[in-house]
């Protein structure tokens, strides 16, 4: 079993934001001071914002990145972990953000669970093919009740991008769940896991996760990250995922 701290968590969020970032031609990354800014240029708080990497971010680097941020004039958030500075949340309140629910970030060291998951009634797990992701922006669009060209523009970009994997489910020939893996090194991160509103309750959740991870393992990952949405979180949890440390969010919707 991987041992994982918080810190190594939090480098391997803003890892991945740099690995995905860097495809988008509408977005931009920049990480420093101990904080991770990302713009997607798709107008969700949760796709655009700063992070603040580490608990001692410095506030005047994390002010100037959410000034950068700003000035695009898309919807954006502030995540601080436990431990930041009072003033990083100052600096939220002084830009007229509002705190939102925590997001909690959750590691699975030990995928004992994901085989017997993945295994649920007559559920067809397949992996898309390099370059192919339309399946995934139909169901996710579905799931997510998102326009597709929306998750279109945020997933077209990656289709080549190297160490990410799209995954479909069907039941009885129809799409009904799909997810999305980025493996980086040693570690996979979790995106995108949705399943059509008429068709949850089964599982499909939960089985396409185990999937997912399932691929990042195979390709020489040992461990898996996710920041889970209220949905979300006992499916994970059921999955061998816990907790490590939740993430304080501010956004600010226009």
């Amino acid at each position: 079993m991987t041992s994982i701290t918080p810190d190594i968590a939090a480098s391997a969020v803003a890892e991945t934001a740099m690995h995905l970032r860097q495809a988008n031609p509408r977005g931009w990354t920049v990480r420093e001071g101990g904080a991770i800014a990302a713009v997607t240029g798709v107008p969700v708080t949760m796709l655009n914002g700063v992070s603040a990497e580490r608990a001692d971010a410095d506030p005047a680097t994390v002010a100037r990145l959410l000034d950068q941020v700003a000035e695009t004039g898309l919807p954006y958030s502030l995540q601080l972990r436990p431990g930041a500075s009072p003033a990083l949340a100052g600096l939220a309140r002084a830009r007229g953000m509002v705190q939102d629910r925590d997001s909690p970030l959750m590691v699975l060291p030990d995928p004992a669970r994901l085989g017997p998951a993945q295994l649920v009634g007559h559920l067809k797990i397949r992996e898309l093919s390099p370059g192919e992701t339309e399946p995934h922006v139909v169901v996710a669009a579905a799931g997510f009740e998102a326009p597709e060209e929306m998750i279109r523009q945020l997933i077209t970009p990656l289709r080549d991008v190297p160490g990410i994997r799209f995954y479909v489910g069907e039941a009885d020939g129809r799409p009904v769940t799909t997810g999305m893996g980025v493996t980086i090194g040693d570690f996979v991160g979790v995106f995108n896991i949705a399943t059509v509103p008429g068709d949850r309750g089964h599982g499909y959740g939960a089985a396409i996760t185990a999937r997912v991870v399932s691929g990042g393992f195979a390709a020489g990952a040992s461990w898996s990250w996710l920041q889970s949405s209220p949905a979300g979180y006992h499916v994970y949890e059921r999955l061998g995922y816990q907790t490590i440390e939740s993430w304080q969010v501010w956004i600010r919707e226009s």
